[in-house]
């Protein structure tokens, strides 16, 4: 029977090879030659960009592979700890679109290593990475757990790894065989291929631990499910969660955060319906999850990163999760936030279950549930769709980019992104005018939202509670519209970006006011200054 393998030395001509293994599905069996050998002993950045852009990303690590394991690591670049970044310097060498449209953000050290806590505290036997990629998140769990431990769950044949990238998936797997052993090569299962695929499942009572790919799906597999998530999300990372909750006992999965509130998720919600868990979801400014270089030396830039949640699904048929607020932290706060007891101690009590009356996931801070509740029972089904007109003759706009607060004026603002809202009624035009100059229409943002800009559909759905309303308060808040009005010119700001675009910010003395005066509505005994943590960029430090 003709061999499934080619036999190659390294002295050999690399196109030639190239061209006998072009369109072939062939696993490639190293020979190394002592001109390699010497070059892979004293290993350096430069040789490995230059192997790169004449050999390729299959070839190049297949010799790295072979030599670590039969030479072990060259303690000045080629060890494990490097790999990772390696291979991301080579994807960004053969093809810099690759990373982008496989969606793949590189793990933190810090983020696999409070994963690896949370993996740990859950049930099943079976530890399955999805989406592996260069083994961070699988590596890092085996670390902390120690290596007596992991060693007997390597030979026990407890681990798999699961990628399509079948380079990335070879050097997962050598790194595991170099921290533990190479008798362990088969016993540890490394399945290459498309995870959606009905032909790939997870073994019987299995754990995941997973950073899934992040992308919008291009073409749906042959082998793919058919499944609602699957046709509304349109969203590779959202199928991925559905597979992974419906075929394992439970699970940690990064993500973006768009799942929590986006009207496309709704039939994933509707899934996490059935299992309980913490949902733990941050912002990207002015700190973000995914820090660190991308494309290896190539670019330092860490600005481009997505707002990012952590999900931990502990059972299946215990039904809610509990949600963080949407954290915004400085860098400064990193190595201090990102330890598992610190968030957990965002959580909300409050277990969330959706349904078509809530569709969505909120994400309040414990401190403010009192109040959310409080708001939401008032409110009832009254929202601000009901207080604007087509055609009224009172007029406010409001910036649709709101990072650190909302605000409002009357008339139009000489800016790009704003939203109108026109009232018949000036009582109602009054009490909307201090709504988004508070922080409560700031707050249903980051409740249900919080990305780049404001929606217009959303603020249309904030609840109001305009129907209990005095006389006294409507005389208030026709007092302080004046107070503001007349003085706005003063707090406009106008920076030149695309033309020129017009912001106000008003005192914050105007928005503590018009708080305090809502509080009072609702009677609720709540200190005012509570409400800064909506306003804060940092997590563990309110700074307003």
């Amino acid at each position: 029977m003709k061999s499934d393998y080619y036999q190659i030395s390294l002295f050999d001509d690399m196109f030639t090879i190239d061209k006998q293994l072009q369109n072939q599905n062939k696993d490639i069996v190293v020979s190394l030659s002592n001109i390699i050998i010497s070059k892979l002993k004293y290993y350096t950045l430069d040789n490995y960009i230059k192997d790169i852009e004449i050999y390729g990303l299959e070839h190049t690590w297949a010799n790295i592979c072979e030599y670590v394991l039969t030479y072990g690591e060259n303690a000045d670049f080629l060890t494990v700890s490097n790999f990772g970044e390696m291979y991301e310097i080579g994807l960004a060498i053969q093809d810099k679109q690759q990373k982008k449209e496989n969606g793949q953000y590189y793990t933190p050290d810090d983020v696999a290593y409070i994963m690896s806590e949370w993996f740990d505290s859950l049930e099943g036997q079976n530890l399955c990475d999805v989406g592996c990629g260069t083994g961070k998140l699988i590596l890092t769990y085996l670390d902390y757990i120690g290596k007596d431990k992991a060693h007997n769950l390597l030979n026990e044949g407890k681990v798999y790894l699961y990628d399509i990238d079948t380079v990335a998936l070879k050097i997962c797997k050598t790194a595991l065989l170099l921290k533990y052993g190479k008798e362990l090569k088969d016993k540890i299962h490394d399945i290459a291929g498309d995870f959606l695929s009905s032909k790939i499942q997870l073994p019987h009572n299995s754990k995941v631990i997973s950073n899934p790919p992040y992308a919008a799906i291009q073409q749906v597999g042959l082998f793919w499910s058919n499944t609602k998530v699957q046709k509304e999300s349109k969203e590779l990372y959202a199928i991925f969660m559905e597979k992974i909750l419906k075929e394992s006992v439970s699970s940690v999965i990064i993500t973006p955060y768009s799942f929590i509130s986006g009207s496309k998720f709704y039939s994933l919600r509707l899934l996490m319906n059935q299992y309980n868990g913490e949902i733990y979801s941050f912002d990207n400014v002015p700190g973000n999850i995914f820090c660190g270089r991308k494309h290896g030396v190539f670019n330092t830039n860490t600005s481009n990163s997505v707002r990012a949640a952590i999900t931990v699904v502990r059972k299946k048929n215990s039904c809610g999760f509990r949600l963080t607020p949407l954290i915004r932290f400085k860098s400064i706060e990193r190595k201090v936030l990102l330890q598992c007891k610190t968030l957990e101690e965002f959580l909300s009590p409050e277990r969330q279950i959706v349904s078509s009356e809530r569709p969505m996931y909120y994400k309040c801070f414990k401190e403010l549930q009192p109040l959310y509740d409080c708001l939401i029972k008032k409110a009832g089904n009254h929202i601000l769709a009901e207080l604007v007109s087509n055609n009224g003759k009172h007029i406010l706009s409001m910036p649709n980019t709101c990072r650190y607060f909302t605000s409002a004026t009357s008339g139009k603002m000489n800016r790009n992104g704003q939203i109108t809202l026109h009232f018949d009624d000036e009582k109602k035009y009054n009490y909307v005018y201090c709504l988004i100059n508070s922080s409560f229409a700031y707050w249903h943002w980051r409740l249900y939202d919080g990305g780049i800009t404001y929606p217009v559909s959303l603020l249309l759905k904030m609840p109001v509670i305009y129907n209990l309303l005095s006389e006294d308060d409507h005389v208030f808040f026709k007092e302080i519209v004046n107070e503001m009005y007349s003085k706005a010119n003063t707090f406009i700001i106008k920076k030149k970006n695309v033309g020129i675009q017009e912001n106000i910010k008003y005192p914050r003395q105007y928005r503590d006011r018009i708080n305090q005066r809502f509080l009072n509505i609702l009677n609720l005994k709540i200190d005012n200054s509570t409400m800064d943590l909506i306003h804060s960029n940092m997590a563990l430090k309110v700074s307003v």
